[in-house]
């Protein structure tokens, strides 16, 4: 049953996205305006607007931005700019110009991606002020928006680090510090990202129930910790807060394949509710063939090729299409449900267990704790139906089978290829060889064309563009 927190949004955060949350220009350094004040000062006086306000960044999330299950989303746009996904739309979509490696810094995407967000960063800026600042909520509602604010502040950063590099981190709706911000170094955006999150785990509940894990718990701030661990190859965290989830008896791998991804999954770690409770999921609704050709996007024929074989999760992830011609075209199937039908049995993932037992093989692979590493290597090879690896101490067959995991288990879930490819120095070499127009540049995407002219202080542009 959904809480009453979902419940009472209904009615109050149309009112809220108007005239509190999105009240914010084009640009993040716009934001600030004093009628905003006003507002705050009202929805922070009580228990149930205040909590309606964090619904309206949750259901802004999840329509457009980096986590958004939509053509906006990283799954999309990374999909289509890595080896997964084949852009079938318009030469003028976003999907087709990333697929075709186009982008410039002028391109309505790349400064949406970035606009889009940092409003968001904004809005949950605007919560975190509003709550610090009020005297008249509960302390349980104070601790939790508080805490669940901080969470998603971290991650929208993480991906924003990800896609475009040194980047402003914006921790304030302050007007005046907002449009001469600079950028940050990678290694201080992490910093700052793991003090949000630690500050999160000390306000947000330890775990909730299958089901309902639509709000962030110090299980995801663990999770996306261990993440961030990953990217700075700090092995000791990684295995540390991967442990911490793993070890937690109500967060366990769903034996079958086919309820990996529904929403009382055991081992989802973080969802995003969709718009209601007959509402199919965005991931559903964009992938799923009903037709072919595709309009928009299919998987790559040499991404499918490449699955092991016996991989469970190439039957029961992956479906398939035929057109009149006899072409057959494959699309992610992780999400089984397309449309608005009597009840809704999926949710969003966002973070699941899986990740972090193929966060921890890696670190165990990288402090030569080899038989740890296998054996939580094959946790995910079991489960997909495949045979156990072997123990071994060659570090180079089990780094190999490591990458082969992550891409077999984790396509088209929010970027996790393109930044793998990287995170591991095999993005030149992959990508040269699946799209000859792969320059090493791309690695990042282009600073926005329009964000330099207004604030030079975001100056110099990424190399290449």
């Amino acid at each position: 049953m959904q809480s009453n927190y979902i419940k009472n949004t209904i009615l109050v955060s149309v009112v809220l996205f108007t005239l509190l949350m999105f009240n914010s220009c084009d640009r993040f350094t716009d934001v600030g305006l004093p009628k905003s004040q006003i507002t705050r000062d009202l929805v922070f006086k009580d228990d149930e607007l205040a909590k309606s306000a964090m619904a309206a960044v949750y259901r802004s999330v999840y329509e457009t931005g980096f986590i958004s299950g939509g053509n906006s989303g990283a799954q999309i746009l990374f999909g289509t700019y890595a080896d997964e996904l084949q852009s079938y739309a318009s030469a003028t979509s976003d999907t087709t110009i990333f697929y075709q490696l186009s982008h410039l810094a002028s391109s309505t995407k790349i400064n949406s991606l970035w606009t889009t967000t940092y409003s968001q960063l904004y809005n949950i800026n605007s919560i975190i002020e509003g709550v610090e600042n009020s005297e008249n909520l509960s302390l349980d509602v104070k601790n939790r928006l508080k805490g669940e604010a901080l969470f998603l502040r971290s991650i929208l950063h993480l991906y924003l680090v990800q896609a475009y590099g040194e980047i402003p981190y914006v921790n304030s709706t302050s007007y005046e510090v907002n449009q001469i911000i600079g950028k940050s170094s990678v290694n201080t955006v992490y910093g700052l990202c793991k003090a949000d999150l630690q500050a999160a785990v000390n306000l947000l509940p330890a775990t909730l129930p299958a089901g309902n894990r639509i709000y962030p718990t110090k299980m995801a701030a663990y999770t996306v910790l261990a993440r961030i661990a990953y990217y700075e190859k700090n092995w000791e965290d990684a295995v540390q807060y991967s442990s911490v989830v793993i070890n937690n008896t109500l967060y366990k791998m769903e034996t079958d394949l086919n309820k990996v991804f529904l929403k009382d999954s055991s081992g989802s770690i973080f969802q995003l509710l969709p718009f209601n409770s007959t509402s199919s999921t965005s991931q559903g609704n964009v992938f799923i063939l009903n037709t072919a050709p595709p309009t928009n996007v299919a998987l790559r024929q040499d991404f499918v090729n490449e699955f092991e074989t016996g991989d469970g999760r190439r039957t029961s992830w992956i479906g398939q299409k035929t057109d009149s011609q006899g072409k057959v075209y494959y699309y992610p199937y992780k999400y089984k449900q397309y449309s608005t039908g009597p009840s809704s049995t999926e949710y969003s993932v966002v973070l699941r267990v899986e990740e972090l037992y193929l966060i921890r093989a890696e670190a165990y692979i990288q402090k030569n704790q080899y038989d740890l590493a296998v054996a939580d290597l094959n946790k995910i090879r079991t489960r997909a139906g495949l045979s156990s690896l072997a123990g071994t101490a060659d570090q180079i067959f089990l780094n190999s089978a490591l990458i082969k995991e992550r891409r077999s288990e984790l396509f088209t879930e929010f970027g996790h290829r393109f930044v793998d490819l990287r995170q591991h120095d095999l993005l030149d070499l992959v990508m040269t060889i699946k799209k000859t127009n792969w320059k090493p540049h791309f690695r990042l995407l282009p600073l926005p064309e329009k964000e330099l002219l207004l604030n030079p202080n975001l100056n110099p542009q990424n190399d290449g563009y």
